[in-house]
């Protein structure tokens, strides 16, 4: 088959399911987001290894520790969900490793300046949900907000200064991931509102789909640059 049409219909099958996966989320079913939840990132990374002119060992670790993640999530038991939470970490250090190669910022100061509002809203976050949760999910959810605020200065510094596709592309997914995090740690720890768990899976689901277009385009403009 055709790399094009095969990842056209990839791409078809993945946002199928993912639409499965929010409506099992709404609906609270166990067994269709035991169905759907675990083929979202292996389709991702079918998408990746269809499209991607020089393929990332660090990316498919990535994708590879955040999908064992999300199946030993499914389940609620403390164990479970505590071992998830730190593959989850390992997951967002491989695909900053990722990102940071990709980006290269010339100095720190733009990426100082765009970690600053990722800070205050994971702040805001543990501020809210600080007498909720116990001190090993505190410590937990510290390293997700270093995380990610980390991720969002790389990619909002990158956008400042670039302003080019596979910049916007980054932001994109980097405020999608913020937004995921943020509004399980509101369900989770501090408001338990039926919509929350569906519009975090969208926000999970946009993020996925807009860094694999990040990585399939940078990885694309250096494959040219070291060719010319």
């Amino acid at each position: 088959m055709n790399p094009s049409v095969l990842y056209k219909n990839i791409s078809l099958l993945f946002f199928v399911i993912s639409i499965i996966e929010i409506v099992s989320e709404f609906l609270r079913n166990n067994v269709l987001m035991t169905i759907s939840k675990p083929f979202l990132l292996p389709l991702i990374l079918a998408l990746y290894l269809i499209k991607s002119v020089r393929v990332s060992f660090i990316y498919i670790v990535a994708l590879f520790l955040n999908w064992i993640s999300n199946i030993l999530f499914l389940s609620e038991e403390i164990n479970y969900v505590t071992i998830a939470s730190i593959l989850f970490i390992f997951s967002r250090l491989f695909v900053i490793l990722k990102v940071y190669r990709e980006v290269k910022l010339p100095t720190l100061f733009p990426f100082v300046i765009g970690t600053i509002p990722f800070l205050f809203m994971f702040i805001y976050l543990n501020f809210l949900i600080f007498e909720g949760i116990s001190s090993q999910v505190f410590i937990i959810t510290i390293f997700h907000s270093i995380e990610m605020s980390f991720f969002g200065g790389i990619a909002l510094g990158n956008y400042i200064m670039k302003n080019d596709k596979a910049s916007k592309l980054l932001l994109i997914s980097a405020v999608f991931y913020t937004f995921n995090i943020l509004l399980l740690g509101v369900k989770f720890y501090y408001l338990d509102l039926p919509l929350l768990k569906p519009m975090s899976m969208v926000f999970f689901i946009c993020g996925h789909f807009s860094l694999l277009h990040f990585v399939l385009l940078s990885e694309k403009e250096l494959f040219k640059e070291v060719k010319q």
